[in-house]
């Protein structure tokens, strides 16, 4: 197949597939744990920064969350315990987001779940070569995509965040 074909036909396999992968997998953190997929994500993050806090703008940054978004999924994790939002550490203007013990139990009982649907729904079907296509390709794209934010976000719009 000629690139002219296949580009539009890959990408589109990739868009539609990643949206079927990502739908399904919210669906099952729901029913299986209670816990969407997007709040999942947040504790995962925070549970990896340094002192298992991370600025809000960072961590909107990191999730590719819309800063409202964030402060949505923020406040209702906030509700359930297990995250509270502290003046940040290192820059008393803006606000961390800290996780919890509680939000730490949480992760810790959510995890191998959220890891046998990933595995189940995606990995599982997938040969050495495939993943190593995978990393090869998302690796940098996720990096390009990441340093891009960082540059069309000014120093001073992420310290009110």
């Amino acid at each position: 197949m000629s690139p002219d074909r296949l580009a539009p036909r890959a990408w589109r396999a990739y868009f539609e597939g990643s949206r079927l992968l990502e739908n399904e997998l919210e669906q099952r953190m729901k029913s299986s744990c209670g816990l969407d997929l997007g709040d999942f994500n947040v504790l995962l993050v925070l549970s990896e920064a340094d002192g298992s806090r991370m600025r809000m703008g960072d961590l909107a940054r990191k999730l590719a969350f819309a800063p409202g978004r964030l402060t949505y999924r923020v406040s209702a994790l906030e509700a359930e315990g297990f995250v509270v939002r502290e003046p940040s550490a290192t820059d008393r203007r803006g606000t961390d987001a800290v996780l919890t013990d509680a939000g730490r139990t949480r992760l810790r009982r959510t995890r191998p779940v959220h890891a046998r649907h990933v595995e189940e729904l995606f990995l599982g079907g997938l040969d050495t070569e495939s993943l190593e296509v995978l990393d090869r390709v998302f690796t940098p794209l996720r990096s390009r995509l990441l340093g891009r934010q960082a540059v069309e976000q000014p120093a001073e719009q992420s310290s009110n965040a």
